[in-house]
């Protein structure tokens, strides 16, 4: 009888350790998981650096043989050159920083190239050779090494100041996707947002030609 009331007491002690040991435990991991609450509070804060480069965000065209294309999107400053007459490619991608210097030139402050293992790198790097010109606080147009570059508001206005066409490019887009209907293809042309959902600053740099179609089709699929 004895010995059946030790086991008894000995069971019901190592159940009250296992309890405190799992209360802890459970403790120690709710202390760690950051609530949805402070999650939802560090998501909402706003984006300072976003809000002080978009005054500069745009499309500049200088019309000139080959075509040179200067986008200034989110913080970064991209040139293209144009590839023949249907697409174009990266020539080079730079940060700029919030402020104009005291000539009015966009600072370039980090620069990305490919070494010579063809892999992209960066490096810091200072830079004054893009002026913007302004009026009543917007930019109406970059000078850039002798050049003016005049902002286009899409990318039919762009087919249109090249030696290709509108109707070209449709061409191309007809023969090449499953997007036929005129009136949705014009929407894309003259998508003022064209920039962004046309994803033409993600191309690699110096990498394959992108052909003008392709951008139109990602701006009709871009949400």
């Amino acid at each position: 009888m004895k010995s059946h009331i030790i086991l008894a007491v000995l069971f019901l002690v190592l159940m009250a350790c296992g309890s405190k040991e799992s209360s802890e435990a459970a403790n120690i991991v709710s202390s760690s998981v950051p609530t949805t609450n402070s999650t939802a509070e560090v998501e909402a804060e706003p984006s300072p650096t976003k809000e002080k480069h978009q005054k500069w965000d745009g499309f500049y065209f200088y019309d000139i043989y080959m075509g040179s294309i200067i986008v200034i999107h989110q913080g970064k400053y991209y040139n293209f050159a144009r590839k023949e007459s249907k697409s174009f490619y990266k020539d080079f991608e730079y940060d700029i920083d919030f402020e104009l210097n005291e000539e009015g030139f966009i600072p370039i402050v980090r620069k990305y190239y490919l070494d010579r293992n063809d892999e992209l790198t960066s490096k810091e790097t200072v830079l004054f050779d893009t002026q913007a010109v302004e009026e009543d606080g917007k930019t109406t147009a970059l000078q850039c090494r002798g050049y003016d570059y005049q902002p286009l508001v899409s990318f039919g206005a762009y087919l249109d100041a090249i030696s290709t066409t509108r109707a070209a490019v449709v061409a191309d887009l007809k023969a090449n996707s499953k997007y036929q209907d005129d009136s949705l293809i014009e929407k894309a042309l003259n998508d003022p947002d064209f920039v962004a959902k046309s994803g033409m600053t993600e191309v690699p740099l110096r990498g394959e030609a992108t052909a003008f179609w392709q951008l139109l089709v990602n701006i009709i699929e871009a949400k």
